[in-house]
């Protein structure tokens, strides 16, 4: 995609990819059946001709606008979580792009902060349900 990636989500990846977190996280891996970089390049341009007239985007969407990197889907309502660079320093943000409304959630603290407000607090993006299971294999995936 063009730069290096977090460490905390190579390592999220590295653990658990190719698995639905949370009952509808889809989470690919780069040996997965739906490899990794296939599901970022095919996710960008789908983002981005999705959003690209969305308004209210967030400053910190905006400017990192074109180094936007999806890294897992809400099958629920087809939300996309992005990795959003850093407008200076090393610290990643993730965003939530909501499909069925054009908007945006944006946490900062990189994936590690967004899956801790996930499991810890329980505070869930706009639409998802909570109670599901929290780690399940792909069906019929390579990655064991």
């Amino acid at each position: 995609m063009g730069r290096e990636l977090p460490s905390d989500y190579k390592d999220l990846v590295d653990g658990y990819g190719d698995a639905v977190l949370l009952g509808h996280l889809f989470l690919p891996h780069p040996e997965g059946g739906d490899p990794l970089l296939t599901f970022m390049q095919e996710e960008r341009r789908y983002f981005h001709s999705t959003y690209d007239d969305a308004q209210n985007i967030p400053e910190i969407v905006s400017i990192g606008w074109s180094q936007l990197i999806p890294w897992a889907y809400h099958d629920w309502n087809g939300d996309v979580c992005l990795l959003v660079p850093p407008l200076t320093g090393v610290d990643w943000s993730v965003a939530v792009a909501f499909r069925q409304r054009p908007d945006f959630l944006v946490v900062t603290g990189g994936v590690t902060e967004f899956i801790r407000r996930l499991l810890e607090e329980g505070n869930f993006p706009r639409g998802w349900p909570t109670g599901q299971r929290l780690w399940k294999t792909m069906e019929g995936s390579p990655v064991v």
